[in-house]
């Protein structure tokens, strides 16, 4: 279960649902680069790992069509939301939202972990 809710009051400002594809909730990646140097070898800076780093791809059936559209809604209005997860809870941006004829999808860049 994922809920998505507004940083602020709103009377539907929380929906809570269950993905259909939990691929990229789990995803990571670590503040790392590769310098190639002139005799052949690398060079690496490893500056190590940061929840801001992660991107929330959270995609799922709509109950209805409200679901869906209460959805948009505060994708157009908050530039946050709050997303909690298995994981813990984060506050990030809205990158994007799609709808299909089944499922809704919403990438959320996350900004900081409020749990810990």
């Amino acid at each position: 279960m994922i809920s998505i809710c507004s940083p602020v009051f709103d009377v539907d400002g929380c929906i809570v649902v269950e993905p259909t594809n939990t691929d990229g909730m789990a995803d990571f990646t670590r503040r790392v680069t590769r310098i190639s140097t002139l005799d052949g070898g690398a060079s690496f800076n490893d500056f190590g790992y940061s929840d801001s780093d992660r991107l929330l791809i959270i995609e799922w059936t709509p109950l209805n069509d409200e679901q869906s559209q209460n959805a948009a809604r505060m994708v157009k209005s908050y530039g946050r939301l709050i997303i909690s997860n298995s994981e813990g809870c984060f506050v990030g941006a809205p990158e994007s939202f799609s709808k299909n004829e089944e499922t809704v999808l919403i990438n959320i860049l996350v900004e900081r972990r409020i749990d810990l």
